[in-house]
């Protein structure tokens, strides 16, 4: 499982592009994918992959350059939106199939 993929995956449905996802809901619809009802395999915890899908995030935003998500602001605040991240609008067209 690649968080990374995932989780630009799951930030690329249209409404996420548009007001963003809170790290929660990231990591509940990555753990929904990976786990199913009959997954014989080891059973991923929740809290860790949160942490995880959380760390990632945090440190991609801080990056200078080549970073691909960024912090969604509150518009009755202007204020960044606690734990509430979007694709960066320039990597939207970076991550659009090339038939499109």
């Amino acid at each position: 499982m690649k968080l990374k993929e995932s989780i630009l995956q799951i930030l690329s449905d249209k409404k996420a592009k548009r007001d963003g996802l809170h790290v929660k809901h990231i990591a509940r619809h990555i753990y929904n994918i990976n786990n199913n009802l009959f997954s014989d395999r080891n059973e991923i915890d929740f809290d860790n992959l949160k942490r995880k899908v959380n760390r990632i995030l945090a440190n991609d935003v801080k990056k200078k350059r080549k970073n691909i998500f960024m912090k969604v602001i509150n518009p009755k605040t202007n204020k960044f939106r606690k734990g509430y991240y979007k694709l960066k609008p320039a990597r939207l067209a970076a991550t659009k199939p090339a038939n499109y």
